[in-house]
């Protein structure tokens, strides 16, 4: 009956035979009653058909439903059914075993690993899946999620129905899915798409609620914050250098590194969910303020492990502890503040260690600024990286019983008397790197520069403009006490010496010595992602009219220097600089030739068309690094002295000047060509670490 009044309804009844809806009916007797009841409806269509009144129509409709209904027999279950699991007591989601078998019985076997299609083959593999930017699946929302839009259809065949006719997988017909399995996966995801079931007083799932923002910090902490918010810890994910490089290195290595950069760069974005291909602009604003606060602070546990992914534990400002180096503090529900409680763990370099020493999937060591310390002079003297990049003089160790004295924190309600003095540590961590964001931007931004664009003037509030002036000249001033500190690390780094003739012969060859000696006891120069930072010497001799006789650390066009990394250099233009003394680090990869080749990317793009990260065919413990690819050391160890004799000629006599610069950039302009930022070349800044002029007399 019911399919008889649904084609009905889509053929509007003129198209309908007699013999037709004499087939249709499943009954002709009413089993209850006893009387004709198939005649009765076609009586009733056949009037309905003359009549041709859509109220008629609808009328019809409803009271067929509503009769049929109570008086036709339910439709029984069919008991002869094999179940697909043998019940039992098993920690899984209800849905998800028999979800798993029918993807394994009518999908796995072309969506395998290593295939060109999606991977259904585990639970891990079809939660990661995603095909041109949507996920395959999305917990709690079925219409999201990919596998539902393949395999639902119009299981029952109703006109009114918004499911296609077809699914479009399986492809064969008779694979097609029934609406028991449908219900079933549509089920599964609307419950969280759980492999297991989690049991009922679980919390919520985490979100951004679970874990604080610097700014809810700031309130009671407002120097830690000060000093925080313009420090590359915050900058860590904003960087666009950083996302540039993350997402060309997620290209090249076909998306099998993962989050191996952003877990060290926004630990709070990954333990959300946020993928490292995820653009700044989808991520969640807790993640883009990097190593945030509770980052360091809601840790209670000795990672002992490098290349991030720390534990930061979850739970609203007031529901989880705060470790830190004090263990007396003042806190509590008493206070009406956080839980606190002392941390010796973090006062160690094996902290910092844990993302300042990364070793990349297939074994390079990419960073080991901490495995240098561990090897460093400061480590036998009991310094750490604290020491230096938390003291009133960065660079510069300093204990913490010279720190100068301070309240760690402002506490509304409470008198200042009441808290103890600490030795204050600054949170602004010093180095090398700075931002190359606009100063409405970094380090702070406004809540409505979200929702509006500031950028055009005319169209903004009296209240806009005010706060946007205003947040200039407070980032402005930040930014300049960032520059100065990231100066003042850098020059109690090294100094040079230079050792120059007073004279010299016109036509005979003249030695010119520059050593660089390192100052710096905790680690080498440079560190980090040594690959990106160039330490140089820059060497530049004049004759009498001005003219450069010799020259060695210039640059090319592209500010580059001349080594092999330099376009112009490749093609012939100008040639390869013999006797640059640069301390770079260099990936060096093993090229299709079978001979060493340096690259600006941590990817070897010399083995294979196809470049994803493969297991090493060696022993890469034998070696330290894989066979076909590795960092070629360049930096010079802390303490040490390392240099470079310089020759030329003059070839006139007189007064021939000699200047000598200890240079430093944190970037390279080629790195921002590969990666596709070459527009922020204009923001790079070569530092000048130390310098040293001096005259040669050259008699005739």
């Amino acid at each position: 009956m019911h399919r008889a009044a649904n084609f009905y309804c889509s053929k509007f009844t003129k198209r309908i035979g007699r013999k037709f809806l004499l087939n249709a009916c499943a009954k002709p007797r009413c089993a209850v009653h006893g009387w004709n009841f198939k005649g009765w409806i076609l009586k009733m269509l056949q009037r309905i058909v003359r009549s041709r009144r859509v109220f008629g129509l609808i009328a019809f409709l409803v009271a067929a439903l509503a009769i049929g209904s109570l008086i036709v027999p339910a439709q029984q279950q069919a008991v002869a059914v094999p179940h697909t699991i043998t019940p039992g007591n098993y920690p899984y989601d209800c849905d998800w075993p028999d979800v798993y078998l029918i993807l394994q019985n009518k999908c796995a076997a072309c969506h395998r690993p290593e295939s060109d299609r999606i991977d259904l083959s585990s639970y891990a593999a079809m939660i990661d899946a995603e095909k041109f930017g949507h996920k395959l699946i999305v917990p709690g929302s079925p219409q999201d999620s990919m596998l539902w839009e393949y395999v639902n259809w119009n299981v029952h065949q109703t006109a009114v129905s918004t499911a296609p006719r077809s699914p479009e997988m399986p492809p064969e017909k008779s694979a097609w899915l029934s609406a028991g399995q449908l219900e079933t996966i549509q089920r599964w995801i609307t419950n969280g798409a759980l492999e297991f079931t989690l049991p009922i007083h679980c919390k919520p799932p985490v979100t951004e609620m679970d874990f604080p923002s610097a700014q809810q910090c700031a309130t009671c902490h407002p120097k830690q914050y000060d000093e925080w918010s313009r420090s590359m810890h915050a900058y860590a994910q904003q960087s666009p250098i950083f996302e540039a490089f993350t997402l060309t290195l997620i290209e090249r290595t076909g998306g099998t590194i993962g989050t191996f950069c952003t877990r060290c760069h926004t630990p709070i974005g990954i333990a959300m969910g946020e993928t490292g291909s995820t653009r700044n602009v989808h991520r969640s604003r807790i993640s883009l303020e990097g190593v945030t606060c509770v980052t360091c602070h809601r840790r209670n546990t000795t990672h002992l492990k490098a290349s991030g992914r720390v534990p930061v534990t979850p739970g609203a400002v007031l529901d989880a502890c705060m470790f830190g180096p004090f263990d007396d503090s003042v806190s509590g529900p008493d206070t009406g503040t956080h839980p606190a409680s002392g941390f010796p763990y973090m006062k160690s370099s094996q902290f910092c260690g844990e993302c300042h020493d990364v070793t990349s999937p297939d074994g390079v060591r990419l960073e080991e600024a901490f495995s240098e310390w561990q090897n460093s002079p400061a480590a036998k003297q009991g310094q750490t990286c604290q020491s230096c990049h938390m003291g009133p003089v960065q660079g510069v160790s300093v204990a913490d019983c010279n720190r100068p004295l301070g309240y760690a924190a402002v506490l509304p309600g409470v008198s200042q008397n009441t808290l103890p003095l600490r030795n204050l540590t600054d949170h602004t961590f010093a180095g090398p790197d700075y931002s190359l964001l606009p100063d409405t931007e970094f380090p702070e931004k406004l809540d409505w520069m979200y929702e509006t664009d500031y950028r055009d003037w005319d169209n903004l509030t009296p209240y806009q403009k005010e706060t946007l002036v205003a947040l200039r000249k407070k980032n402005r001033r930040s930014l300049r006490i960032a520059d100065a500190k990231r100066y003042e690390v850098l020059r109690n780094a090294a100094v040079i010496h230079v050792n120059s003739p007073a004279t010299a012969k016109v036509g005979r060859k003249t030695d010119v010595r520059v050593d660089v000696e390192s100052i710096m006891a905790g680690h080498s120069l440079p560190t980090g992602f040594t690959a990106e930072r160039q330490v140089w010497v820059a060497i530049t001799i004049r004759d009498p009219q001005g003219r450069v006789v010799f020259a060695s650390g210039d640059l090319d066009n592209n500010a580059d220097l001349r080594d092999d990394h330099s376009h112009q250099v490749l093609t012939g233009e100008i040639p390869y600089d013999h006797d640059l003394l640069n301390f770079q680090n260099k990936f060096v990869a093993l090229s299709n030739k079978g001979t060493d080749r340096t690259v600006v990317l941590s990817v070897n793009r010399n083995i294979l068309p196809v470049n994803v990260l493969r297991p090493n065919n060696g022993l890469s413990a034998s070696f330290g690094r894989p066979g076909t690819f590795r960092i070629a050391k360049g930096s010079l160890p802390p303490l040490a002295t390392r240099g470079q004799t310089y020759k030329f000629s003059p070839d006139c006599p007189g007064t021939y000047q000699v200047d000598v610069r200890l240079n430093f950039r944190h970037l390279p302009p080629t790195l921002l060509d590969h990666i596709g930022t070459p527009h922020l070349k204009h923001l790079l800044e070569i530092v000048v670490i130390d310098s040293w002029t001096g005259v040669i007399e050259v008699a005739p």
